[in-house]
């Protein structure tokens, strides 16, 4: 179960202090109710997550190994 933290608690700026720019992103996208409709209509369904995840940038080419 998740528990709302209040945003002027010293605790909630501290839980952001070793976030990076993936983890930000990740915030963004979990608060964004726009993301959250079309995830949620995608769910099972492969195909429909894929255009998702092409839409919100969240496909990455893989690097070659070297």
């Amino acid at each position: 179960m998740h528990h709302k933290i209040d945003w002027r608690s010293e605790y909630y700026t501290k839980m952001f202090e070793r976030y990076d720019r993936a983890d930000f992103a990740q915030e963004f996208l979990r608060r964004n109710p726009s993301y959250r409709r079309q995830y949620d209509a995608a769910l099972g369904k492969p195909a429909a997550l894929g255009a998702v995840a092409r839409h919100w940038g969240l496909v990455f080419r893989l690097r070659p190994r070297s």
